[in-house]
């Protein structure tokens, strides 16, 4: 059959989408591997650097069969290619999803909950969900294979794709497991950390990102816990028992001793260096200045002062706050992209399996868009955020170290 002009528009337009697609993950990929710094920096680079993989996986199994069906009029690859593509474009759509529904998790933790963070998304605990989610959305992806549906070839999306029309209950259970879960514990995941960062920063003391100094309440020549006798702590200790310490009084005392707290941090740091060699041995093993700093301190003899402990230790980890709430806008803006452009094929194949009708125009406008999805993220990461434009430029310079 010969191609017609639909076909070789089509074509060539895909041909252009699938190249810039190649090349932006292809660069997304070499920068995340000539840049150290990125695999232990977060986690969101990670799975950002999964859907880069995907991406390209895609573009060859995907796209690369729809661009020859179109150019030449007709499928002409066999069954087993039309099996793979359908195979592959489910598992895309699903690894997609997924992965950006753990970026809005982990970018929730690092944001509101930092020193949960450090607990759950260790470099091990990633590479066992990234291939946990990879075993688990193949499993899903091979549906057709057990017999749930039926692969058919789209002569007017020239591609491969499910039989929509005898296959409703999968419809269903694809766009549930696919799209509805995943981008609503995004949403939910966005939301709080809109709220903290915006809606409570008066209540937090947090104001874009930035942990304010507070104001001396108490007067500096006044004597903390700490720095009494044991004597008159157990005196403290029998008035407090008979007139309860009010909670304006506990947040006053609270805010002065993280007051204090920043103070010699900040003088600290106006000090000398450390000895590069212990800097290296405390990046080697993970370990920050801010970290080091509470080693330091006694444990903790109540549970009131574990609580503060904490809280002053999660100040320390707010101090790169604006850093990464500017890393969740990408994440934010690559899982509104996702929406945009997978949305259209769920309502032509909603409209194509309950009314029965297809529209020429509107299954090439979703395929376009389908296809459009696998280039874009490469440039949004480049262009929204800094740190990856940072990263880009150092990757791709002709300077090394030492020359």
């Amino acid at each position: 059959m010969a191609a017609t002009t639909t076909g070789l528009a089509v074509g060539s337009i895909l041909g252009a989408v699938s190249l810039a697609a190649v090349l932006g993950n292809v660069l997304l990929l070499v920068v995340f591997g000539r840049s150290r710094r990125l695999h232990t920096s977060s986690p969101a680079t990670c799975f950002i650097a999964n859907v880069a993989v995907v991406h390209v996986l895609a573009v060859l199994l995907c796209n690369v069969p729809t661009i020859a069906a179109a150019l030449s009029g007709a499928w002409a690859m066999g069954q087993a290619m039309c099996m793979v593509q359908t195979f592959f474009r489910a598992l895309a759509l699903l690894l997609e999803a997924h992965t950006l529904a753990l970026l809005a998790f982990e970018r929730y933790l690092r944001i509101c909950r930092p020193l949960k963070h450090e607990e759950v998304f260790s470099g091990t605990v990633v590479l066992i969900l990234l291939s946990g989610l990879w075993l688990c959305d193949t499993i899903i992806a091979l549906n057709p294979f057990y017999g749930w549906g039926k692969i058919t070839y789209d002569q007017l999306g020239f591609t491969c794709d499910l039989d929509w029309v005898k296959s409703e209950s999968l419809l269903i259970f694809t766009t549930l497991v696919a799209l509805v879960l995943p981008l609503a514990a995004a949403a939910a995941c966005y939301i709080a950390i809109l709220l903290l960062c915006y809606c409570l920063a008066p209540l937090t003391g947090i104001i874009g990102g930035q942990v304010l100094r507070l104001k001396k309440r108490v007067s500096p020549v006044s004597t903390t816990d700490e720095d009494k006798s044991p004597s008159q702590r157990n005196e403290k200790d029998e008035q407090g028992n008979n007139n309860q310490e009010t909670y304006a009084e506990k947040l006053r005392r609270q805010e002065y001793r993280l007051q204090r707290l920043l103070q010699t941090h900040e003088m600290g740091a106006k000090c000398a260096e450390k000895p590069r060699l212990e800097v290296m041995r405390k990046e080697r093993e993970g370990q920050s200045e801010s970290d080091s700093e509470f080693e330091d301190l006694p444990p903790p003899r109540t549970e009131m002062e574990h609580s503060r402990r904490e809280a002053e230790l999660r100040a320390w980890k707010m101090r790169h706050r604006p850093r990464e709430v500017a890393l969740a806008k990408t994440t934010l803006l690559l899982g509104v992209v996702f929406l945009i452009c997978w949305l259209p094929y769920l309502v032509v194949t909603y409209v194509k399996a309950y009314a029965l009708v297809s529209s020429a125009a509107g299954t090439l406008t979703a395929l376009v868009l389908v296809h459009l999805s696998t280039a874009v993220n490469p440039y949004i990461c480049v262009l929204h955020s800094n740190k990856y434009r940072r990263h880009c430029r150092k990757a791709l310079s002709c300077k090394r170290r030492g020359r």
